[in-house]
């Protein structure tokens, strides 16, 4: 499985971020967020991005840490909970 992680400079959620996708054997690209990659990733997935990380699976955008982590609770937890 691959995830993109977008990323910021000294950023503590997002090393956290990492960590827990690669604890659930994510292979990880990660790119650094700057004016013209966040447009971008803002025009593709028609939203406001205010924070980083950011990851996206499978190209559809997850989220931050917190929709990382529930995504994960929901796949590996018995009865999705």
């Amino acid at each position: 499985m691959k995830a993109t992680v977008y990323i910021g400079l000294a950023c503590s959620w997002c090393d956290r971020v990492k960590t827990l996708l690669k604890d659930n054997d994510y292979e990880i690209k990660e790119i650094m967020v700057n004016k013209t990659i966040l447009e971008e990733l803002q025009t593709k997935y028609d939203t406001t991005i205010r924070t980083v990380p950011q990851v996206v699976i499978d190209d559809t955008l997850i989220g931050g840490f917190a929709e990382v982590r529930a995504m994960m609770r929901g796949i590996n937890s018995i009865n999705k909970v």
